[in-house]
């Protein structure tokens, strides 16, 4: 939360950092007590929040609009989408004028929180004022009512940048910090001090330095069991910046930034040598992207909190140079949902979900303890699951990989039916166009007609379709077109429609309907293509139906990874609609519905961000009321 950006990787970059702790304070945490306290945790992926009928940190605590409910409700939906914490901003003058009150409505809030699986980060103080003209005072009772087209507009600072220089005041503010800090220094309810929200913000600059140094001695003074930490905001504030990273116990740090921006942050600051978290994050209309920033954020084990959760009083979809009577942008800057829990954008609750390992998403660990790619699953006779999938990686130079299948009776356990094809097979065609280049890859597998057919290609040399000739998943299996491939393109794969035609859909979304017999190809291949996807990088393309819906599924890259979009129809040709994000950081995904009618999306991680870096995963998806394919919603 800022006035304007300030990129944390600078501010890193500028620290020279003097061991030991400002004026009187105690010392800080050890580096080793530092790391074993965040090793002992789960990764933290967070938000901050302010509750939607809340404009600012008085409306959200003092007693005539505190609002249980409301908190209930949403931080229910927060943790349906897999966060595990929040950060909360407290108001000094909320304290100041009731301060029992105020202590009852924080253990409230706790309660509530805790008991979605939540926990919470808390800040005490903040330097950052908005609004046109700017409030920086707080002030009791009725607050400014928000200023439409502006973000944040009734916000106030705590406790006030009055009071940050006035030390008369300071005696009252110590008593602030350590009765908060007292009382809740041993409730794990509580995961970390935030103490100071950007120090300096609201042309302060180094003025509140000697207030920051002085919070740190104040809250260290009440032996908390959690650390203490003042989060890096700006490149320009150096002195304040040092202070901050002296006392902190572990390092924290604000970046509205793109992916390559926050890669950046994120090595700057694990120089130090402490646990890294992001405090603040993700500003669409700065290049920040859930899909691809929150896998970064996890594989670096980086805490993260993002802004906002619902959007409401402090209308956080507004930009920060957005002025009066601005006009809703299609893009919002900050949140994430409506105040009646729909989803600003479903792809982003999907990617949420998925990297955070929400509620309800039951996603396979890695099956193997090597390279498995392609993977698809299918239900044969008795019920029985298969999966498919190429070792090595790819399948050229080595003849004793390729082409392996797995069965299941539970999708848990997998028992190894073994190689069932590789390159190495004489008097096939794949040898004569593969010029060297051998490799299999990309196959699927599909009970049709009562046995297994197993479509897939051959490194740029074309598309074949092999039968089971015993009618079993492990074969034996030839291939339908010993002389030559059925296309000289990729990614082949099947469909069976409910009228019982079979259909070939290979690269880009082409398809051709099969000879009845299988033998091949009954048609010249037309092109299924969603409405927005390009032909760069659009493959892995996988035909299926569900709810009456055509779903036409594809691999492609956006924001430099590899992710899976899904483009639906009312009939297998089309008009195919825009494409969306599914399912963030798969490969190849094929989709099936197991025995119970419920539908699964298999994959592999296939970018070096990814969980699931070239392991195969399963994760359980459905279908929303406009037929476009989420990740499972609770």
């Amino acid at each position: 939360m800022r006035i304007r950006l300030w990129l944390a990787a600078a501010a890193a970059a500028a620290l020279t950092v003097v061991p030991g702790s400002a004026g009187d304070a105690p010392a800080r945490w050890s580096a080793e007590k530092a790391r074993a306290w965040y090793d002992a945790r789960p990764w933290i992926a967070g938000f901050n929040y302010v509750p939607s009928t809340a404009c600012n940190t008085t409306e959200f605590w003092q007693a005539e609009t505190f609002d249980p409910p409301a908190i209930d409700r949403e931080l229910a939906w927060a943790r349906g989408l897999g966060f595990n914490a929040c950060r909360v901003f407290v108001q000094y003058l909320v304290w100041k004028h009731d301060p029992e009150g105020l202590r009852g409505r924080i253990d409230r809030f706790l309660a509530i929180a805790s008991g979605h699986g939540i926990g919470t980060a808390i800040v005490l103080f903040d330097d950052c004022a908005f609004g046109d003209p700017p409030q920086t005072e707080p002030y009791l009772g009725k607050q400014r009512d928000p200023i439409p087209g502006m973000i944040l507009p009734s916000w106030t600072p705590s406790p006030g940048l009055k009071a940050v220089t006035d030390r008369s005041v300071w005696p009252d503010l110590e008593r602030y910090v350590k009765d908060i800090v007292t009382r809740l220094g041993k409730d794990p309810r509580v995961v970390l001090w935030d103490l100071y929200n950007e120090p300096g913000n609201t042309g302060m600059g180094d003025r509140s330095l000697p207030l920051v140094e002085a919070t740190f001695a104040w809250a260290r003074g009440a032996d908390p069991d959690q650390p203490l930490t003042v989060s890096i905001w700006s490149g320009a504030l150096a002195n304040l910046n040092r202070v901050q990273i002296e006392l902190s116990d572990v390092v924290s740090y604000h970046a509205y930034a793109d992916l390559e921006g926050q890669r950046s942050a994120i090595a700057a600051h694990k120089k130090h040598g402490r646990p890294v978290i992001c405090t603040e994050w993700m500003a669409r209309a700065q290049g920040s992207r859930w899909a691809t920033d929150l896998v970064l954020f996890r594989n670096e084990r980086v805490g993260c909190f993002c802004w906002g959760l619902v959007n409401g009083r402090t209308q956080a979809q507004f930009s920060w140079s957005s002025p009066k009577g601005a006009e809703e942008s299609k893009v919002w800057f900050h949140d994430l949902l409506r105040r009646d829990g729909t989803p600003f954008d479903a792809g982003e609750i999907a990617a949420i979900r998925a990297i955070a390992e929400a509620p309800g998403i039951p996603r396979l660990r890695p099956l193997f303890d090597f390279p498995v790619r392609d993977t698809c699953v299918c239900v044969g006779p008795g019920g029985a699951y298969y999966l498919i999938g190429t070792t090595g990686h790819p399948t050229w130079w080595r003849t004793n990989e390729g082409i392996r299948v797995w069965k299941s009776k539970d999708l848990v356990a997998w028992e190894p039916l073994g190689l069932v094809w590789a390159f190495e097979r004489d008097g096939t065609w794949q040898r004569k166009v593969a010029d060297g280049k051998r490799a299999i890859w990309a196959p699927e597998i599909h009970y049709i007609k009562d046995t297994f057919w197993i479509p897939y290609c051959v490194n740029y040399g074309g598309t074949g379709i092999l039968r089971s000739t015993s009618g079993k998943a492990e074969g034996p299996y030839v291939d339908i077109e010993t002389d030559g491939p059925l296309t000289g393109e990729i990614d082949a794969s099947l469909f069976a429609d409910d009228d019982g035609k079979v259909y070939f859909v290979f690269q880009n979304g082409k398809i051709a309907r099969m000879k009845d017999d299988m033998t091949g190809l009954a048609e010249t291949p037309r092109l299924l293509k969603p409405a927005n996807a390009t032909q760069v990088g659009f493959e892995g393309a996988f035909l299926f139906k569900a709810n009456g819906m055509y779903h036409l599924s594809c691999a492609d890259f956006y924001q430099n990874e590899y992710h899976c979009f899904v483009a639906t129809a009312p009939s297998i040709d089309g008009p195919y609609g825009d494409r969306r994000l599914a399912i963030p950081h798969g490969g190849h995904n094929m989709f099936f519905r197991d025995r119970e009618g419920k539908w699964w999306s298999t994959f592999f991680g296939n970018d070096d961000h990814a969980p699931f870096r070239e392991r195969p995963a399963i994760l359980r998806v459905e279908f929303g009321l406009d037929g476009g394919v989420r990740a499972m919603l609770r």
